[in-house]
């Protein structure tokens, strides 16, 4: 019996322990955000029994996969980091402020200049993705401009709360140069909580839109799923159209792959170009990632002009070296004459640049 009683003492210290932390962590830990009113929630369409849902069946990695993932994940012989010399800074601006110029800054994060205009989608330029500074997923290298550095942007758009995509640190210090956030429902609530004042926040369901000093944002579908540590899918995902007087831009944030890219083609296409996530794919979590094949799927479902690839080469999310997406991505495209633009992180370009497949080789031990 007394064996018994410090058992069950010994399961309530811990079980107290973890009811504490997760206490403090959620109440002493801003960058874990803020969870929306779910009464509010439950007015959307795609909300069901207190979780947003897809509009396919969709899966991601399961409980019981977890043993088989982590022993994967330890036992992988593959490059997991580029070489240290994977350091990038902007260049190539031009002075032609009429065309579309384009710059990737890491992972999804991709910043759009025309005619004066800057807009931001998916602004993650913290050192880590995760709401902790000393532990989580770190980046391969500085982003090419820090959020510091940014210019004022028009809008920020954002794809979901992943911490990937969405940064407390990088959102404090781009607030106060930012005409508008726009995010999908539910996300509105941890960007007041960090103190972005309510009326520069527009949150949008798929399909919204709104028109302001000659651009245009529209939410549109996408698969995938959100959260932030001790919540899931309580806010929603969306891809994105942005349109920047006659340019039509798609931004798939961070999809996997499904049918709706033909939908949101025959409503608001053809595009001019489409950027689309090739990278942290594996079996376990198809549905919500897609790999470059399905990426070039996804691509073909529309008439878009140009691919250009994200959500690859800036942090190690997945069981795969962290040059294999781009490697197969360049092969695919050019064995199906894809009209791809591989281009560094960095390097501002416009719609007719010519793509620089392989300029990621000389950061890798094992291609060159």
């Amino acid at each position: 019996m007394k064996i018994l009683i410090k058992i069950l003492k010994g399961l309530l210290i811990v079980v107290a322990f973890f009811i504490l932390g997760y206490y403090m962590v959620k109440y002493f830990v801003p960058s874990v955000g803020k969870a929306p009113n779910s009464k509010e929630m439950a007015s959307s369409p795609y909300y069901n029994k207190g979780k947003f849902v897809n509009v396919v069946p969709t899966k991601s990695a399961e409980f019981t996969q977890v043993p088989r993932i982590l022993r994967n994940y330890f036992k992988r012989n593959v490059e997991t980091t580029p070489t240290k010399d994977y350091v990038f800074t902007e260049n190539n601006k031009q002075e032609n402020d009429s065309i579309l110029q384009v710059n990737w800054l890491g992972h999804a994060a991709v910043l759009f200049y025309k005619n004066g205009k800057y807009i931001l989608a998916d602004p993650m330029l913290g050192k880590r993705a995760s709401p902790f500074q000393f532990m989580g997923p770190e980046r391969f290298s500085a982003p090419p401009i820090s959020a510091e550095d940014l210019p004022k942007l028009e809008a920020v758009v954002i794809s979901h709360d992943h911490y990937d995509h969405l940064d407390y640190e990088t959102i404090k210090k781009i607030t106060s140069k930012t005409k508008y956030f726009f995010v999908p429902t539910g996300v509105k609530a941890s960007l007041e909580y960090w103190g972005v004042p309510a009326e520069k926040i527009k949150e949008f369901s798929w399909w919204d839109t709104h028109t302001d000093n000659g651009i245009t944002i529209t939410a549109t579908p996408a698969r995938h799923f959100s959260g932030r540590l001790f919540s899931q899918n309580n806010t929603f995902w969306a891809s994105w159209v942005i349109e920047m007087e006659d340019v039509k831009i798609y931004f798939g944030g961070d999809t996997g792959i499904f049918d709706g890219f033909k939908e949101i083609d025959e409503k608001l296409g053809p595009f001019d170009l489409a950027i689309m996530p090739i990278g942290a794919y594996n079996d376990a979590w198809h549905d919500i990632h897609m790999d470059p094949t399905e990426a070039i799927d996804a691509f073909q479902q529309m008439r878009a002009k140009k691919l250009f690839p994200i959500h690859w080469g800036t942090f190690d999310l997945a069981l795969h070296s962290w040059y294999e997406p781009i490697l197969d991505l360049e092969n695919e495209a050019v064995e199906k004459d894809i009209p791809l633009l591989s281009i560094p992180q960095g390097k501002w370009f416009s719609l007719d640049a010519e793509s620089e497949n392989g300029w990621w080789k000389k950061f890798s031990e094992e291609v060159k």
